[in-house]
């Protein structure tokens, strides 16, 4: 039995880090909304929120989540029997209890899993059609994002970041408001007054919210953090004997083009790639020592979205 140990590696911490100038912006929101109710203590309402990011870590969370935001549904009973006694054999390998992970199933034709906030591991419909083997090492990867903690911290920063996304959401809602207004005037002086009115709420929101002021530097920061959290889960799969078999996957997908598309797709769409491409992923599970080298040949109709 191989055994892996939890633990937050480098990509979550730097989330973490990343995070800091907007969950600031959030807390300095919260603090406004709540001085009209506690005049003399302005720090309330702030702690409040800080300790509210505990809801991150209910079971129910990750239920509302996988169901609302990811569409994911409990498997069918076929279903179960192709995944639970390959979530169990990851699990043992990691010597982990598999009741601590819920298996969700994503009605989809494109190959994809997921892990989601502490305990789900979702996995579409076309999934299932791939060997059983190299479905257990797709597993094997969603389980390395939960022990690293992946899934969790961006959960959390997406809770704490919540209140100024949502105050710069209302601003450009009330942005193109304005602006939609002057144009239904149709005349030169109403063009003029709603332009100067949305620069004032851009000054609202960039006051309220200065993080905004930073998103073209922290958002190809993040895609960064979220490729390396990739190439972690990777290499946790292959320490518990899976790299041989994600090898197998991803040396499949890029026969079937997957890194063309990602070239083609341009500069800017690389920089906030939220995965690295598939022969990046090979080179470094092969640079671990835990896989061997890859052979060429073969291909197979896959076509992969999120794994």
């Amino acid at each position: 039995m191989r055994a892996t140990r939890r633990r937050f590696d480098l990509s979550a911490v730097s989330e973490l880090l990343l995070a800091v100038p907007t969950v600031l912006s959030s807390l300095l929101i919260v603090a406004l909304l709540g001085k009209p109710v506690t005049p003399q203590s302005p720090w309330v309402f702030p702690v409040l929120w800080l300790v509210s990011g505990v809801v991150v870590f209910l079971p129910v969370t990750d239920g509302v989540l996988a169901s609302l935001v990811h569409r994911l549904r409990r498997p069918t009973r076929a279903e179960s029997r192709v995944l639970v006694p390959l979530l169990e054999a990851v699990c043992d390998a990691a010597a982990l209890d598999p009741r601590r992970y819920r298996l969700l199933i994503q009605n989809s034709r494109e190959i994809n899993a997921m892990a989601v906030g502490g305990r789900v591991v979702g996995v579409s419909t076309a999934a299932l059609a791939l060997p059983p083997r190299q479905l257990e090492a797709v597993l094997a990867h969603e389980v390395g994002h939960h022990l690293a903690g992946h899934t969790r911290v961006s959960l959390l920063r997406w809770w704490y970041e919540l209140p100024a996304r949502l105050a710069v959401s209302l601003v450009f809602l009330a942005g193109w408001g304005v602006l939609a207004a002057g144009a239904a005037v149709k005349t030169r002086f109403a063009m003029v007054v709603s332009l100067l009115l949305v620069a004032a709420l851009a000054v609202v929101a960039v006051a309220a919210s200065p993080w905004v002021l930073l998103v073209p530097v922290v958002a190809p920061l993040l895609a960064l953090t979220s490729r390396r959290a990739e190439l972690h889960a990777d290499r946790v799969a292959a320490e518990l004997g899976y790299g041989p078999l994600l090898l197998e996957v991803l040396q499949r997908w890029r026969n079937e083009g997957h890194d063309v598309l990602r070239a083609r797709a341009g500069f800017k769409a690389r920089m906030l790639a939220s995965h690295p491409s598939c022969t990046s992923r090979i080179s470094k599970l092969v640079q671990t020592g835990t896989a061997p080298a890859p052979k060429h040949g073969g291909r197979h109709r896959l076509k992969p979205t999120g794994v």
